[in-house]
């Protein structure tokens, strides 16, 4: 993560636009003050990734609230072409006009790991030219590409914060991946992530596992643990089994679409 902060310091006095991306379904948890910091006054393109995971409800008040703070926001859906071409002509408007041939627009795309740089990169440019992977810390170092005689586009590691002190915000970057699994605890993981959804969702965990909310959720994750049949030879529930298969389906939106924070919850 240093030295990804190292690479961001040298690229950004280049770069024309920051394009920040945020998972959709936890903007405040996936935004990382150090990058805010970095860029300065810099303009920036915030864009709501995997927008196809997330509430359309949650999403379109996060919209509005970024929006009315004077923040460029859209949503997208990193793999779609029609959303890269939205992308580009949001991020030319915020640079003043000027011959683009003599002085190409810069373009840096950054955000917190597994939050779908890579797979945006590679929608922009149109074939696949870096790595993208349902797991964080697969980009190791920045790319370079000419998109064409007028745009240069970066893509970059992803960076976290040097501390994470929020606990409820890193219980969400490794709910949602961003965290590798092996930072925390699985249930511990698994059981706040139940907890959010909750208060949103019971009827959506009711209809996907059979059970319902109880009032603890580590009681409602054991009830999930024995309908999936994840029980140890004595009857016991397979603790980290369910949690990965919970985790699993979070992730993967086998629970619908979901969002794991609203404005101002």
């Amino acid at each position: 993560m240093h030295r990804a902060r190292q690479q961001l310091a040298k690229l950004l006095p280049k770069t024309d636009v920051v394009i920040e991306l945020l998972d959709a379904r936890l903007p405040q948890a996936s935004r990382n003050p150090l990058l805010h910091e970095l860029r300065g006054h810099r303009p920036c393109l915030t864009v709501l990734s995997k927008s196809d995971l997330a509430d359309p409800e949650a999403t379109q008040a996060w919209v509005a609230s970024l929006r009315s703070q004077g923040q460029p926001t859209m949503p997208a859906v990193a793999t779609a072409p029609h959303a890269g071409r939205r992308i580009l002509q949001a991020a030319r408007q915020l640079v003043p006009p000027r011959n683009f041939r003599l002085r190409p627009l810069m373009l840096l795309i950054v955000g917190i790991p597994n939050v779908g740089k890579s797979t945006l990169f590679n929608t922009l440019v149109g074939r696949t030219v870096s790595q993208a992977a349902d797991k964080a810390a697969i980009t190791r170092a920045p790319k370079r590409i000419f998109l064409d005689d007028e745009t240069t586009l970066f893509d970059t590691p992803g960076v976290l914060w040097p501390k994470l002190e929020d606990q409820e915000g890193a219980l969400l970057l490794a709910a949602t991946g961003a965290i590798r699994e092996t930072a925390l605890d699985l249930w511990t993981i698994a059981v706040g992530a139940l907890a959010l959804l909750e208060r949103h969702y019971a009827e959506r965990l009711r209809q996907r596992y059979g059970v319902t909310c109880a009032p603890a959720p580590e009681e409602t994750l054991l009830a999930i643990g024995r309908q999936r049949g994840c029980l140890r030879s004595k009857g016991e529930v397979d603790m980290e089994k369910t949690a990965r298969i919970f985790l699993s389906d979070l992730r993967e939106g086998k629970l619908g679409r979901i969002s794991l924070q609203w404005p101002n919850h």
